[in-house]
């Protein structure tokens, strides 16, 4: 049994050696961190500098959008206004085709008025002649 503890704890010290034997073997396979570290910000700087990118196109397009929008109200706007002008035009004339209506009707009431006081003119003189005539 003695000799089954020593095979053991040869094979545990060999294993730590095979094991510091790898790790130092390995050492020129890993890269270096100062190395990942450079390569690593290399690529936060170049997403960093795609994102920048993309926020300036998106302003960009946002600007345009923009500016149509503010063609398509103005725009809007002047034919709004063309149309409330129309409008004003239209009904000025028309304000103007009744004024002139009523000042016809108001001239033919006034003829009429005429025409029917010297109708009771006339009336009143007939029946003054009468009166004279019947006394």
């Amino acid at each position: 049994m003695r000799e089954v503890t020593k095979v053991r704890a040869l094979l545990g010290i060999l294993a730590v050696l095979v094991l510091v034997a790898f790790v130092a073997g390995c050492g020129g396979l890993l890269p270096d961190q100062g190395q990942v570290r450079h390569e690593v910000k290399k690529k936060v700087e170049a997403k960093k500098q795609r994102a920048k990118k993309e926020v300036t196109d998106l302003q960009k397009k946002v600007d345009v959008k923009r500016q149509e929008v503010r063609k398509k109200v103005e725009a809007g706007q002047e034919d709004l206004k063309k149309k409330v002008d129309d409008l004003k035009k239209k009904v000025q004339v028309a304000q103007e085709a009744v004024e002139k209506k009523v000042d016809n009707v108001q001239k033919d009431v006034n003829d009429l008025q005429k025409k029917v006081n010297e109708l009771l003119k006339k009336i009143d003189a007939q029946q003054q002649q009468h009166q004279k005539e019947r006394k």
